[in-house]
């Protein structure tokens, strides 16, 4: 029977309901050449409003969470099934429906029969402060900016989305302007399934124009303005400047959620893949983060010059100023012009706290993780730190700035870390000797660095330690940390003057160089005898009998039928989406076949 929505206007008050047929032209049709691979058993398939709400199948129905969801309606608005979040209307919600391919925007838009051309149109219709819903036709292109509204509750947000029967996104083509222009009071939002692209700042392309650009979004919550529960899924932003979120109140309840981040630069300022500020309750999960932050290399010699897109020391894939409560949790940070995840607090004491990153791949740019950095403004900047489970390899493989540096992770003025079971891997170009895994600085204070495993990185200074005075150290713990240098002759740990306020427990350690250069205290090598002496560490120094160590992203790509190589995984993985998701390249997955191949046999 055919599904159709029908809509009467009795003043300000809608009624709707739903009433059976079965040939709607908005149901997905079995055996449909668009929709393939789906279990017609499943309630997001069927045909059926299963939930009542007048919205049917996948197609069209935000409740479903993919083709091959079995579960129509039942959850929450907010709610995460298969890994995306639920979007369900409320009683009053309008939706408006958008199709730049057979609309008219002298259509009502109230059906995907009826759309409306433009979002503008649309959105002159959609209410602020309401649960409306405007929702884009799927592989339609816009040449518009999405200039967005806020929603009325939590459970009720506005929502931007798509409908129909591709799988595609649509694609807002926005040139030099904005994807999302700036928004200076915002609440209860989600933008789900929309690509943004600054297509004239491809220069790849014949669409290339100029070099000018805008933000991909643009949230600044402006003082006494709400700036709350906004949610960005399942979107891609593409060659644009910037993505900002900061206030002069601290935005709340951000979610960041399994987008497509890449190829941001600027030529006159400096750009990031996300530049996030004073913000409070942050997620950032499952995102890919690539390329941004420059267009080209830097042409040497080196000076922070942005002509032409360079990159720079400046810009970065993540960029986070005094973050609270912030997660960071399976996703992609790859290629950056210069630091995957870039962490700085100027205020104090606790001027950043409670940031997590969890489960996270790094690959390639120069620097992995600076959790500090910039000139030391205060003590203990870093309140309650935990990075875990994360793999970075290949830091520094396409130089960027031209500087030759593959630094893992930094840590530099922390009070209170927990730095476990990462894997810091693959790092063999004999031009690159500025390498370190972990390195702490600043004035830091318990942090605890336990389970780490850090393999073939060529260097020219010590993998592991610090590089400043142990005074302004105190209660640094380096425990069960497996240290192999198995085809390079590094220095496994070093530290400017002596071991003083740290402690080390059972750590193990590996280096064809003679045992007398493993480890150095300023200038001069020790031996792993004088190093037990000063220590007591209780180490190991055999080689472990890794599983399977030679793991590369390369090896990866063959064990899932892709090219063979680093670039051929990040183009593989930057084509996710929620109606093209591919479990191989969900982070998770990956980071636990690296693991699972430095097991210990």
């Amino acid at each position: 029977m055919k599904k159709q929505k029908i809509t009467i206007l009795i003043g300000v008050f809608i009624l709707a309901w739903s009433c059976s047929h079965d040939d709607s032209p908005n149901a997905p049709k079995k055996n449909d050449p668009k929709v393939d691979s789906i279990n017609s058993e499943c309630e997001c398939n069927d045909g059926i409003d299963n939930d009542g709400d007048g919205l049917v199948d996948w197609s069209n129905d935000l409740g479903c969470t993919g083709i091959d969801d079995c579960t129509e309606g039942g959850l929450a608005t907010g709610s995460l099934e298969n890994g995306w979040t639920v979007i369900e209307p409320a009683s009053d919600t309008r939706i408006y429906y958008v199709s730049s391919s057979v609309g008219d925007d002298q259509n009502d838009g109230e059906s995907p029969v009826t759309p409306k051309k433009t979002i503008a149109s649309a959105m002159a219709l959609a209410r602020d402060n309401s649960s409306d819903w405007v929702l884009l036709k799927r592989g339609d292109v816009f040449n518009e900016s999405l200039v967005i509204k806020s929603g009325a509750l939590t459970n009720e947000p506005f929502v931007v989305a798509s409908y129909g029967d591709s799988k595609e996104r649509p694609l807002l083509k926005t040139g030099a302007n904005p994807g999302i222009p700036q928004v200076l009071s915002f609440q209860n939002i989600i933008v789900s399934g929309i690509a943004f692209y600054a297509h004239t700042r491809n220069p790849q392309t014949n669409e290339f124009v100029s070099y000018s650009g805008s933000p991909g979004f643009y949230f600044f919550r402006k003082a006494d303005n709400p700036g709350n529960n906004l949610t960005i899924e399942d979107c891609a932003f593409d060659f644009y400047e910037n993505n900002i979120v900061q206030g002069e109140q601290p935005p709340q309840n951000i979610s960041i959620r399994r987008n497509i981040i890449t190829n941001n630069y600027s030529d006159n300022a400096h750009s990031q893949g996300i530049y996030m500020a004073f913000c409070e309750s942050v997620l950032i999960e499952g995102n890919v983060f690539d390329h941004n932050g420059w267009l080209v290399q830097a042409i040497p010699p080196f000076n922070n010059a942005e002509a032409g897109g360079q990159a720079t020391f400046f810009n970065h894939n993540f960029y986070g100023t005094s973050l609270h409560n912030a997660t960071f949790k399976g996703n992609v940070f790859s290629r950056g012009s210069s630091i995957g995840t870039k962490f700085t607090a100027d205020n104090g004491p606790g001027s950043a706290s409670a940031i997590t990153l969890e489960d996270n791949l790094y690959v390639d740019g120069e620097i992995g993780i600076s959790m500090g950095g910039n000139d030391p403004i205060a003590s203990y900047r870093f309140k309650d730190i935990g990075i875990v489970n994360n793999v970075m390899l290949n830091i520094g493989r396409s130089k960027p700035t031209t500087r030759g540096l593959a630094w893992y992770l930094d840590i530099d003025d922390w009070d209170t870390g927990n730095v476990a079971n990462n894997l810091f891997l693959n790092q063999p170009d004999a031009q690159i000797g500025n390498t370190f895994a972990i390195r702490v600085s600043g004035v830091s204070k318990d942090v605890t660095i336990q389970d780490n495993t850090i393999y073939n990185l060529r260097s020219g200074l010590p993998l592991l330690g610090s590089i400043d005075s142990n005074s302004d150290k105190s209660n640094i713990l380096f425990k069960k940390n497996t240290v192999v240098a198995s085809n390079f002759n590094a220095v496994l740990m070093g530290f400017p003057t002596n071991v003083s306020n740290y402690t080390f427990s059972r750590n193990s350690y590996y280096s064809p160089l003679t045992t007398d250069k493993w480890f150095q205290i300023g200038t001069t090598y020790a031996s792993l005898a004088t190093w037990e002496n000063l220590t007591n560490d209780g180490a190991s120094s055999t080689l472990p009998a890794f599983n399977s160590p030679d793991r590369t992203l390369e090896v990866y790509q063959t064990s899932v039928g892709g090219s063979a190589s680093i670039d051929g995984f990040i183009m593989a993985i930057m084509k996710q989406s929620k109606f093209n998701w591919n479990t191989d390249y969900d982070v998770p997955t990956i980071n636990t076949w690296f693991r699972e191949g430095f097991k210990v046999n």
